[in-house]
């Protein structure tokens, strides 16, 4: 069914390439931003984009490097350019800005703008010397960062996939030129050097770089009433794809799973269902675990988590990469020491 489609496809696939051309002769203006990282991909969905930015900007704070993140903020209610603090809601400056907030603290600057040049220009004016990393902002064209990195998911790599709507991609595989080099994201930690090397042999034609992340999951983190022994888990998501994580619980505990659609925006309603389904199988040794960014989307719920007494917990992860020293080269080389 997927060909009939086909001709959406072809007219979106005309429209972004007329857009992208406007930009390349500068009909459009695309301006420059020094010492900035762009984090971006071809794809719809989780591409392990904000792992990506949460290793960049762990990075760069631990040269003690200043560091400011800058969002669109998906969703959020608030308009033009922000400064996210720990005060603000979710809704006000979306669950991934606030996530970053939350995480880095002090050590690093978020914000929330829908036009990231004129939100970088805001930027250097406050501090002159701090590194920029764009979280998403591939396709956002009035932008042009240092270096652009473009992550895919393993189980969902970009050149196998077609344009909207008969695929997943929001542009045409060849407009990857814009990037500097490649990460695959969500690798299996038994990826062999041999199918490493399939990857990037199917990838030689992009003439780009190719580096290979897997996920790391840090301790849990309780934002509820603390279990002192762990066996069961309730897992309550609202991410584009939860699979890596319950492969990964199912190892250790025995799981029950509550799915959400991706930046799901939690009522006080399933908030009590998933403390009625919490209800029906759990003992002492039971919590509810959600993922760091569905745990930012909660907390307007604290108080009813907290009079309730409910073991919450979220699942922080990082990533490993490899050839890591590589690929630090590699940002040097465009944004200069760090």
């Amino acid at each position: 069914m997927r060909f009939l489609l086909l001709p959406a496809s072809l007219i979106y696939s005309l429209i972004i390439s007329v857009r992208n051309k406007l930009y390349d002769f500068n009909v459009l203006k695309s301006r420059s931003v020094e010492k900035s990282i762009g984090i971006g991909n071809l794809s719809m969905g989780g591409t392990g984009k904000t792992p990506l930015t949460l290793y960049l900007a762990s990075w760069l704070s631990d040269q003690n490097q200043k560091v400011a993140i800058l969002s669109r903020g998906y969703k959020r209610t608030t308009k033009g350019f922000l400064e996210v603090l720990h005060s603000h809601q979710v809704h006000e400056v979306g669950d991934e800005p606030l996530m970053y907030k939350k995480r880095f603290g002090d050590l690093v600057k978020v914000y929330v703008t829908k036009n990231r040049y004129e939100g970088s220009q805001v930027v250097r004016k406050e501090n002159n010397t701090a590194f920029i990393v764009f979280d998403d902002v591939f396709q956002h064209r009035k932008v042009n960062p240092s270096i652009s990195i473009i992550s895919s998911p393993f189980d969902d790599l970009f050149h196998k996939d077609f344009v909207l709507p008969v695929g997943r991609l929001r542009e045409p595989r060849c407009y990857i030129n814009r990037a500097q080099c490649i990460v695959i994201t969500g690798c299996p930690p038994t990826l062999s050097n041999e199918e490493k090397e399939n990857i990037t042999s199917e990838l030689s034609s992009y003439k780009k770089p190719v580096f290979y992340s897997t996920i790391h999951y840090d301790e849990m983190k309780c934002f509820g009433k603390k279990v002192d022994t762990i066996n069961k888990v309730l897992l309550v998501t609202g991410i584009a794809n939860n699979q890596h994580l319950v492969t990964y619980l199912k190892k250790t505990y025995e799981i029950q799973v509550i799915s959400y659609p991706d930046h799901y925006n939690y009522t006080e309603k399933d908030i009590r269902d998933i403390h009625e389904k919490f209800g029906s199988f759990a003992d002492k040794e039971s919590i509810v675990l959600t993922t760091e960014k569905d745990m930012v989307r909660m907390l307007k719920y604290q108080g009813f988590i907290d009079e309730n007494e409910l073991p919450m917990y979220y699942q922080p992860i990082s990533i490993h990469l490899q050839d890591e020293r590589k690929f630090k080269s590699l940002i040097k080389e465009y944004v200069g020491e760090v």
